[in-house]
This record gives structure tokens, sequence and C-alpha cells, in this order.
């Protein structure tokens, strides 16, 4: 008899975790349910290795061998919240993420040699896991970035050890960004090293608190090998419990360079070396990225910024007046914390999006306007603007409401403003 898996969705992480299953060669059925299926080469190659997809409706009316099932690997964006889980549950079924997958293989087939550094955080982390990653391969240390970085950990397994038969000469270093919904369904101890940027408010949306949020990133302290360093910072420290005695405990400041920087002197890289390769690392897109200067005013993309603290950050960075576009799809937090951040540099707020009224109101002693669309928003900030302004798109929300994703909305603000300037 097959060991059935179920899959909920078929995003990146569904669509990696269904191949590195079927890859393994073993007596392994795959089945998965996905609510909004697109018929991409991918999904087309699944049900050509005979991968049964249904909704959610049909599995649970006409699934029959439900009680055959092993194992179950949910999606990091699959509701977890969703009638189907909760059977699941009831009927006492393991379920784990795709992360937790690669790591039960390399765990369990023992073949695995070199360092596994994941990161996690509100703010940072694919900067940081970027930049290490940069650093290492310039220090002739093979290492790719992988996880919440928009490479699933179960596709590189697959490309490593099934399709280019490598297991034994594998030496890669691998360095992991995990989301808070990653790590939700995380338990194995396989990391050598572990690093939480910070925690502040995000995703409250799915969470129904702060602390349940925090409690999911904290999860990282359960993956960590014994004896091995967690990297946290002190504000960490002072707000929430690690518990775990087992580990080493190592303070980092909240600064990206200096964290990076930190990790890799402990991996006994020379730090004329890691100063070297600093140096060469390129920006990474829609983070606090420039973009242009239109008659003495200057652009900045920064679409990545999905959290308060994220735009707060990008308002420090970022020196002059800035005229702030904010909003987007509300993600349950408070805008008020911004009131005494934005007061010394920000001399307008343009807020879009489903979020704008909340937004409006929230903030006192802002000037505050509500626009309709970004690109309105855009030929607003510039008809406001004087020589020497800054224009920064950090909006502080999620995309889904106007865009498909914060790349989309970057990308879209690039476009308008390089319009802008052809005027």
């Amino acid at each position: 008899m097959k060991n059935i898996y179920l899959i909920l969705g078929l995003s990146l992480s569904g669509k990696a975790a269904s191949f590195f299953l079927l890859n393994q060669r073993k007596n392994i059925r795959v089945i998965a349910i996905e609510d909004n299926l697109k018929e991409d080469t991918e999904v087309k190659l699944l049900k050509k290795q005979n991968v049964k997809i249904f909704n959610s409706i049909d599995f649970i009316e006409n699934f029959s061998d439900f009680n055959k099932i092993k194992k179950v690997i949910i999606s990091p964006g699959f509701n977890p919240e969703a009638k189907i889980v909760k059977i699941i549950k009831k009927n006492k079924i393991e379920i784990f993420s795709e992360i937790e997958l690669g790591a039960r293989f390399l765990k369990e087939n023992k073949i695995y040699k070199n360092k596994i550094i994941a990161i996690t955080g509100t703010n940072g982390k694919t900067t940081l896991t970027k930049l290490i990653e940069h650093i290492l391969n310039e220090n002739k240390i093979k290492a790719k970035g992988l996880g919440n970085i928009k490479i699933p950990f179960t596709s590189y397994l697959t490309k490593s050890f099934f399709k280019n038969n490598n297991v034994e000469n594998q030496r890669e270093t691998f360095i992991l960004e995990l989301s808070s919904f990653q790590l939700e369904k995380m338990k194995t101890k396989f990391l050598d090293v572990a690093i939480i940027t910070n925690i502040t408010e995000d995703h409250l949306d799915r969470y129904p608190n702060f602390k349940a949020y925090a409690k999911a990133k904290l999860r990282i302290v359960k993956c960590l090998k014994n004896d091995k360093n967690l990297y946290v910072t002190k504000k960490v420290l002072k707000s929430f419990i690690v518990n775990n005695s087992k580990i080493n405990i190592k303070e980092i400041k909240e600064d990206i360079e200096d964290v990076a920087i930190k990790i890799c002197l402990d991996l006994k890289i020379a730090k004329k070396n890691i100063l070297s390769a600093l140096k060469t690392f390129k920006p990474l897109e829609h983070r606090i990225e420039f973009v242009r200067e239109i008659k003495g005013v200057y652009f900045y993309n920064d679409s990545k910024a999905t959290n308060a603290a994220s735009v707060i950050y990008a308002v420090k960075k970022i020196k002059g007046s800035i005229i702030l576009i904010v909003g987007g799809k509300d993600k349950g937090f408070s805008y008020r914390i911004w009131n005494k951040q934005f007061k010394d540099n920000v001399k307008y707020v343009l807020a879009i999006g489903e979020s704008s009224k909340k937004i409006k109101k929230e903030l006192i002693g802002c000037r505050v306007q509500i626009i309709k669309d970004l690109k309105t928003a855009i030929e607003k900030a510039f008809s406001l603007a004087k020589k020497e302004d800054r224009v920064l798109l950090s909006p502080g929300c999620s995309s889904f409401d106007m865009f498909k994703n914060y790349e989309h909305r970057g990308d879209s603000f690039k476009k308008f403003v390089r319009i802008l300037g052809d005027k």
C-alpha cells in the first residue's frame, strides 16, 4: 500500500514539496488541494505524474481514502482555519511545513554535513539572507539562500540530491529565510545557526494577537541543535522569553550589516574579507530603492515595507523632507505608532487602498490625503514636492487589494515615476 501525502495549497512551496516527494522513488502517492488552481507547466507535470488535485469542497465530499493519509504538508498561504484543516486535526493526522519536510529528509538520511543557517524576523530577513549568502560566496564558501526568499527548500534539495546525484559531494551551506507561517509547523532540530532580527507587529489579520505572532517567530529556537548559537537582539530578549537552556545566546544589534559581519566572523571569515564583500553587494529591489530624480525631487521605492515598523525604518533612513505614500490591504495593526515617528521629516502622507480611511483616522498631526490609486498618488506627490524633497512609497500594508504582490506594486511605482519624468 502506498503512503498518501496530502499537500494543502499548490503555491511555490506546495509544488516543490510535491515534486520532492515524487522524486524520492519510495512507495508514495501525492494528492493536493488547491481552490484557485492555475494550469501552469508545473501543475500539468504533476498531473502527468498521477497527482490528483482537488478543491476543498470536492475533497471533503468525495475523497474516500481519508484514513490512509500518512502526512499533511501545508503551504504558508493556506488558511490554517479552513474546514479541511480542522478535519485533519480532528483525525489526528500530522500537519507540517515544506521546510520541515526537507529538514526531516536531511536528518533521517544523515547526508548533509555543512552548516544550515536560518533567519527570521519581521523586517530585514531577506536582505540579511542575501547578504550572508553573498559574503560566503565571495569568500569561496558555497552558499545558497532558500525558503521564504522564493526558492523553496525542497525544490533545491530535489535538484541537488536527486537530479544531480551528488549527495556525497554536497558541501553547500544553506541560508533559510523563515516566515512565521513556515515556522508554525516546524519542530525538527536541524539548524546550526538561528537569527532573529526583530519582532514587531505584523500579520494580525492571520494571528489573534501580537503574542501569537511572536510565538510563531520564536519557534525557530525549537529547531536549533543543542549547543548551537541563537543570535537575537536585546529588544527581543527583553520582550519575550527565549526558553532553551541548551543553546548559546548571542546578542546582536538592530542593523543588518552589523549582524552579517558578526555571523561571518563567527564562521571564521577574516574581517577584511567580509568588508571587501560588503562593497560588492547590490541592494535588493523594492527595499528603499532609489528610482530616479526629477527636477530636484528624489523618488524611492520601498514596496516591500508591509508593516508599520518597516515604514518607520525607511523614514529614518531617508534624509530630508518626505512625501510618503502609504496604504493597501490592512493587516490588523494600528498606524498610531507613526504619529511620533513622522513629525520631524514627513511633510505629507498620501493614503491609498483599503486601509486609507483607517490611516487617515489614526494619524493625528500629519497632513493626510486619501488618493484613489498609486498613479494619482505619485502625480499628487510630485505636485506637492519642492526641490530636494523625497517621494517615498513605503506602504506599511500588503498589496493584495490593488496588486498581485509587493513586486507588482513596486514595479508599477517605478513605471509611473518614469512616465512622470518623461512628460
